[in-house]
């Protein structure tokens, strides 16, 4: 353009040629997910529906699984304790089994192999045919045991397919666990009497082995007397307590004979009256000891103490003999003392006596090992004794004790016959199939979703790109009446609310107008082909036309030219006469104008571009044409080629007042619209605005009819009449005084 007209320059550009980083996407929220669900229902019905089917069919052929259940009762044996108090001595004090584990173990046992494999080979349930192998295994899994709180009860279940061989199965189960419990209590019982008689034979023969050691030694020891003294010490005693009273009649002889010096004894004439009055005493106390020993010893006549009491009695017997004769034969001596000779005569005996103390003594020293030895055999002995005695009275309470014993394990509810099954639970599966099937289909959608990163919403694209949205096209439907020429023709239903999306993106043009000055010229583009871009600027000259503007729409995309088969029927001559022919300089732009059937609408084709360079874009030529059609029309519509990879749009923006820029919806990420908007800008071309194409699903927030709305709104609108003709009014004396293709 020469410059007098301003265009929309858009938000303010960097100086600097380098591309813009790209600003990232917005972040998906709650209503893009939801959005995505009402687009894609179609996707979610065809992945849950086929699933839920498949699931329906598979919980139908589910079996039905049974529950047989009953209650024991586990208690520990009570005679644990004395049961451990026998064993114990025998085998290293082993602890036994304590309370707190004993129902845990049994409950292990319950659920052993072994007692799976006597059950399911019981002729009851096998009927004379043997189990399978992996019954065992079978039953031992679906055994399930729970206490009861606050109890020594426990609920035992089983679980299979056939009602009345589970609760044959789980009674026989409880028969044998019962059976297997008594018989180890039993068995630990007799196992236990079998050790503790075991060991009192033990002990008995231990105690006779040393009480045959003991009658050894007396038989074949003289130092041990009857009573089991050692008489060594005993003669020790004697001979000490003999030296002992020998020593009080000394004193006293010695008393007697320093009072009476000149006395003389009666009965004591002679000079062996005081050897005969002891001896006499003597014979007396052996006699009293010998008469003792025979009636406390048992084998008198061979033992050694009354052998050696009786020799020493004769010997005294002997003496006193032999003093009698003596003192006979003998006259009294005249003027002697008496107990002169008395005193001469203990002092004697005293000193023999104290040699025989001391030989008794190194003989007593002598004798202590073996008596010693028979001292710890007598103790052993007594030991023995204490323990048999003990293990006597254990066994005899033991006895008692297991003759009341208790069963260890008690059934104390029967087994009855299930009559409904526990699973499955057909309704509530279906029900789960069916919120999991939903569930897949919508997690698979968000899923897509989620990582579709394609613009899909108006706020996205504004928001990235930082451009004014200038129209929001809703997808228009395709009928006979709308399609024409391979593209969408909103003027045969002017009062959808397809043509009043276009109106809004007319207004939004003369909003801009009002601010920055007149857009006369205005390229069509977008990023890549198939954004709509040929449709939105068909569509938008046609609403400009009817608003009484005049408009050119002109197709410049000599790529790919899409236009000229929508007004192909008022090409009268058909001679392919368009752009290019004017730029080439061989005809009048006014030669090559194709008058349509919209007042006010005029149409500029491509023409044959069969040899013609894409440079011709950039030729003054075009750019004069595009002076003098914006002095002739009101607007100029141009449909360019797409942005990326190409430089046709970069070279048609320069010469235009703006640009548009066409975005369908969920077509192109964010970051190819980036960079197109980018390319414009290194070129200075002015981007008025963007416009979202094929809106679908938030279309009620962009208007005030949904999306089912009819062709026409309704009926019953005022001023609203139904779809009018592709030809409207008649031309107007300003219209028809246009130039003409066919009337140059």
């Amino acid at each position: 353009m020469d410059g007098t007209i301003q265009g929309y320059a858009g938000p303010p550009r960097s100086s600097s040629t380098q591309n813009p980083a790209p600003h990232s996407p917005a972040g998906k929220s709650a209503s893009d997910y939801l959005r995505a669900l009402r687009r894609r229902i179609w996707f979610v019905l065809a992945i849950s529906v086929p699933l839920s089917i498949l699931c329906g069919i598979a919980i139908a052929y589910q079996p039905n699984i049974y529950s047989a259940k009953t209650q024991i009762a586990i208690v520990a044996p009570e005679f644990d304790p004395v049961l451990s108090s026998l064993v114990s001595p025998t085998v290293g004090n082993q602890p036994h089994e304590s309370t707190e584990t004993y129902a845990p173990n049994r409950l292990a046992m319950l659920r052993s192999p072994r007692l799976a494999e006597l059950v399911v080979n019981d002729p009851s349930l096998t009927n004379g045919a043997g189990a399978s192998e992996d019954a065992a295994d079978e039953l031992v899994s679906s055994i399930q045991t729970r206490p009861v709180q606050g109890t020594n009860h426990y609920i035992v279940t089983l679980e299979g397919r056939d009602p009345v061989r589970i609760s044959k199965s789980l009674q026989l189960l409880i028969d044998f666990f019962k059976n297997q419990a008594s018989d180890e209590i039993n068995l630990k019982i007799d196992n236990a009497k079998q050790s503790a008689d075991g060991y009192l034979s033990v002990l008995k023969n231990e105690h006779n082995e040393l009480t045959k050691s003991v009658f050894a030694m007396l038989h074949n020891s003289e130092v041990i007397g009857p009573s089991g003294k050692n008489m060594m010490e005993w003669k020790y005693d004697m001979i000490a307590s003999s030296i002992v009273s020998d020593q009080h009649d000394l004193r006293d002889l010695s008393q007697q004979a320093y009072l009476f010096p000149n006395s003389r004894t009666q009965g004591m004439t002679d000079r062996y009256g005081p050897q005969m009055f002891e001896l006499e005493s003597q014979r007396e106390k052996l006699g009293d000891q010998l008469r003792t020993y025979k009636g406390q010893v048992r084998n008198y006549d061979h033992d050694p103490a009354v052998i050696h009491a009786a020799k020493k009695l004769e010997g005294v017997i002997a003496k006193l003999k032999k003093y009698q004769a003596l003192s006979e034969s003998s006259a009294p001596a005249a003027d002697v003392n008496p107990y002169d000779s008395l005193i001469l005569s203990k002092k004697e005996d005293l000193r023999l006596k104290e040699e025989s103390l001391a030989k008794v003594l190194d003989d007593l020293q002598a004798s202590m090992p073996k008596y010693q030895q028979y001292q710890d055999v007598i103790d052993k002995i007594k030991l023995k004794g204490t323990q048999i005695a003990e293990m006597e009275k254990k066994i005899w309470e033991f006895g008692a004790i297991s003759q009341g014993k208790k069963d260890p394990v008690t059934q104390v509810a029967s087994v009855a016959e299930p009559t409904q099954p526990i699973r499955p639970k057909r309704a509530l599966n279906m029900i789960f199939a069916l919120i999991l099937s939903f569930g897949l289909g919508i997690g698979v959608v968000c899923l897509l979703e989620h990582i579709d990163h394609s613009i899909k919403a108006p706020e996205q694209l504004t928001s990235a790109l930082t451009l004014p949205l200038f129209g929001v096209i809703p997808k228009i439907r395709r009928s006979a009446l709308l399609h024409r020429g391979g593209h969408l023709w909103t003027p045969g239903a002017p009062d959808s609310i397809e043509a009043d999306a276009f109106r809004n993106l007319r207004a939004s043009l003369l909003g801009i107008t009002d601010k920055r000055g007149p857009i006369v010229t205005l390229l069509v583009t977008s990023a890549k082909a198939g954004e709509g871009k040929s449709t939105t600027a068909l569509n938008l000259a046609a609403t400009c036309a009817r608003a009484g503007e005049r408009t050119l729409l002109m197709d410049v995309d000599l790529r790919r030219p899409s236009l000229a088969g929508v007004f192909q029927d008022q090409d009268e001559d058909g001679s392919g006469l368009g752009l290019v022919d004017v730029l080439r300089g061989d005809l009048p732009w006014q030669r090559t104008v194709v008058r349509t059937d919209i007042p006010n609408l005029d149409f500029l084709p491509t023409g044959d571009t069969t040899g013609v360079p894409i440079e011709i874009l950039g030729a003054l030529e075009l750019r004069q044409l595009m002076i003098g059609l914006a002095s002739h029309y009101d607007r100029v519509i141009l449909d360019g080629p797409a942005i990326l990879g190409l430089a046709d749009c970069r070279m048609l923006g320069r010469i235009v007042d703006a640009s548009l820029l066409v975005v369908r919806s969920g077509s192109q990420e964010l970051r190819p619209l980036q960079h197109a908007k980018a390319m414009l800008e290194q070129s200075h071309v002015v981007i008025a605005g963007v416009v979202f194409n094929g809106l679908y699903e938030d279309l009620k927030n962009w208007s005030s009819y949904g999306p089912e709305t009819p062709y026409g709104y309704t009926s019953g609108i005022a001023g609203r009449s139904g779809p009018a003709a592709p030809g409207l009014e008649a031309p107007t004396e300003e219209q028809t005084a246009l130039p003409m293709a066919t009337s140059l």
